[in-house]
């Protein structure tokens, strides 16, 4: 179910004990952040035999000019974690403002 949300050009794997990563390929912020908001929906929906419903904290950066991967995924983590400590069950942009 998940694996329908992303296109062919896209790559799901796992990242960590419970965290994953999706690399939408050719995506701008906005775009990325739709498809993450489909991907919270998709397994939210899903009832899991035996543990019920779950709930994703998505956070979303965008690759720029010069950054390297562990930069990105930085971002990426620090916008998650603005999720979890927003409400959980949400999907947050990298922050704009340089002192985040």
């Amino acid at each position: 179910m998940v694996g329908q949300c992303i296109r062919d050009t896209d790559h799901l794997g796992r990242w960590g004990g419970e965290e994953f990563v999706v690399l939408a390929t050719h995506s701008r912020l906005e775009d990325a952040a739709k498809l993450a908001e489909r991907l919270r929906e998709a397994i939210e929906a899903i009832d899991f035999v035996d543990i019920g419903r779950i709930t994703v904290s998505i956070g979303v950066a965008a690759w720029a000019r010069g950054d390297t991967s562990s930069e990105l995924i930085d971002r990426a983590d620090r916008a998650m974690y603005r999720a979890k400590e927003g409400g959980r069950n949400r999907v947050m942009l990298e922050a704009t403002d340089p002192a985040f």
